[in-house]
């Protein structure tokens, strides 16, 4: 008899550890499993043709929907599967999966059963009685039908220790840059915030009274780091956690301390690192470790929006002044930073407007992104819209109007000229990014390649980008203050839109000179386009959710 198998499927842009968690756990309980990637919805074909004609069919299909925007594929990809004659048992989990257990069970028939939370244990449960033919439907952590057909939400589980967890499943080559392999991973779950915006925040928050937010030993972290770096050649690790900074500022630089002196135990010495921080963890006592002793190349720092407005609104913990002083700082330090700006949210004023505008233009030789604050399942923001009447849709998307007039129209003239920069899937401001991180990967593993006119092109590229955004923001405001007759809103977009274009044509060809003379410098190094896709780009989507 052949081992039964289980089909895991979500994005996989680079190794997705929520699948690859899920993968250790079932392969501890004798259970093979297959990662399927499903990163865009021509995919799905190839999927349904790969489970319904195999040899012997998976016992279960599990599909990762933590992503609200890609939903439609992957309830799509459901219906598929019952259509193509697959009868196993077809479960979903992830963070909007979670939020609207309810509805995808009552709209989709062809959906069995939702793992709610964090759910390795919770998937193996359900895939050892579905694999011997045990009910289900009173399982902890799962939501699932009644008798009757009614959807129901059993009990959430306590969240696993994560000590006890077995490291993600590596399988497959991992990323590399110039050589260099990159691998993601977490030292933490949980966020102990509450941004209003934030899904990942109010997920998060379902656990109550139960922890909300847990480390991993430290010793834990250090021993997946080793091994990664000595038996898969793992260089560069890019932390994914949602908070990889705890509130102390002494108990980060004692944490960080603590954590490189294990590395250098395990003789992990020749490495970088990737984070993510709030501005108010950007601390004195604590980046010069994260520096000098972790090597960090690049941090994303969540400055979402330096309105006093919009940080009322999105109830961040930071106030102007830690904005600039954490730019302040990583600047000393030479740390290479990218961030995100909320520009819009319900209550955005031509004033919160021209305060971040004032942000992102001292700050453009960092790479930046900007757009709108969306409604995502669960979150306090959207519970406030719906409560106020403000939220349109249905529980797959809400849209919203912004409360000004003003900011309306500018918002809908910066949406037609700004897609192409900001959210294609060539958008520039992305590329850029990528850019930037080659450069510092070069000057990690190769300083004696790297020349210094690279790393000045690098931040010109960035600047002449954002001062540029920043530049066609005012006149796209100036427009709307002067009360211009909107009938010629079509045509200013469409000139305006034209020289952008323009100047993002300019500034492609020389970040394409830019990493010809990297990739020259380093021969192994990968193309532009293949770095930006398999680097920058992943870890902006991580954020995605969330930030644009």
């Amino acid at each position: 008899m052949r081992q039964q198998w289980v089909a895991l499927i979500g994005p996989e842009f680079e190794e997705n550890l929520s699948l690859r968690y899920l993968a250790s756990a079932l392969a501890r309980v004798g259970f093979r499993s297959e990662i399927l990637p499903f990163n865009q919805g021509s995919q799905l074909p190839g999927l349904v043709e790969r489970i319904t004609r195999a040899p012997e069919p998976p016992v279960l299909v599990g599909i990762s929907m933590a992503f609200q925007w890609r939903a439609p594929d992957m309830l799509a990809l459901a219906v598929a599967l019952r259509e193509g004659g697959y009868s196993g048992h077809i479960t979903f989990g992830g963070h909007f999966a979670t939020f609207a257990s309810k509805e995808v069970l009552r709209d989709f028939p062809e959906v069995d059963s939702i793992c709610r939370q964090e759910a390795e244990e919770t998937l193996v449960e359900l895939v050892q009685r579905v694999a011997s033919g045990q009910a289900f439907g009173d399982m902890l952590g799962l939501a699932v039908r009644d008798a009757q057909g009614v959807p129901g939400i059993n009990p959430l589980r306590n969240a696993p220790e994560l000590a006890t967890l077995a490291w993600p499943d590596r399988r497959g080559e991992p990323a590399e840059c110039f050589g260099h392999r990159i691998a993601p991973l977490v030292s933490t779950r949980g966020c102990y915030a509450n941004c209003t915006f934030c899904c990942i925040a109010a997920w998060h928050e379902q656990v109550l009274p139960g922890k909300r937010y847990r480390e991993r030993p430290l010793e834990d972290v250090a021993d997946e780091m080793a091994s990664l770096h000595h038996e898969r050649g793992i260089d560069i690790f890019v932390f994914h956690d949602d908070n990889f900074f705890l509130p102390s500022g002494a108990k980060n630089a004692e944490r960080l301390n603590r954590l490189a002196d294990l590395l250098e135990a395990r003789k992990v010495r020749h490495f970088a690192t990737v984070v993510k921080a709030r501005p108010t963890d950007v601390q004195e006592r604590v980046f010069p470790v994260l520096v000098e002793r972790l090597h960090c190349i690049r941090c994303y720092v969540g400055i979402e929006t330096d309105a006093d407005q919009g940080l009322k609104t999105l109830q961040r913990w930071a106030k102007p002044k830690h904005n600039w002083e954490a730019m302040e700082r990583v600047e000393r330090l030479g740390l290479y930073t990218c961030f995100n700006v909320l520009l819009f949210d319900p209550d955005t004023t031509i004033e919160s407007l021209e305060d971040n505008l004032e942000f992102m233009e001292a700050h453009a030789h960092h790479p930046f992104n900007f757009g709108r604050t969306e409604l995502y399942a669960g979150t306090p923001l959207l519970h406030r819209m719906q409560k106020e009447g403000r939220a349109r849709g249905d529980w797959l998307q809400w849209d919203y109007s912004l409360h000004d007039a003003q900011v309306e129209r500018v918002f809908a003239l910066t949406s037609t000229v700004f897609h192409e920069r900001n959210f294609a899937p060539d958008a520039l401001a992305n590329t850029l990014m990528s850019t930037r991180f080659d450069v510092e990967v070069v000057r990690r593993f190769h300083p004696e390649q790297l020349l210094p006119g690279w790393l000045d092109e690098g931040k010109a590229l960035c600047s002449a980008l954002g001062t540029g955004s920043v530049r066609a923001m005012r006149e796209i405001i100036a427009r709307v203050r002067e009360e211009a007759p909107p009938s010629g809103d079509p045509n200013f977009s469409r000139e305006l839109a034209e020289r952008l274009r323009a100047e993002e044509a300019g500034l492609r060809v020389r970040a394409r000179a830019l990493a010809a003379r990297l990739a020259q410098a380093v021969p192994q190094g990968l193309p532009l386009t293949e770095i930006g896709d398999r680097v920058a780009t992943p870890l902006q989507r991580a954020r995605a959710e969330v930030s644009l």
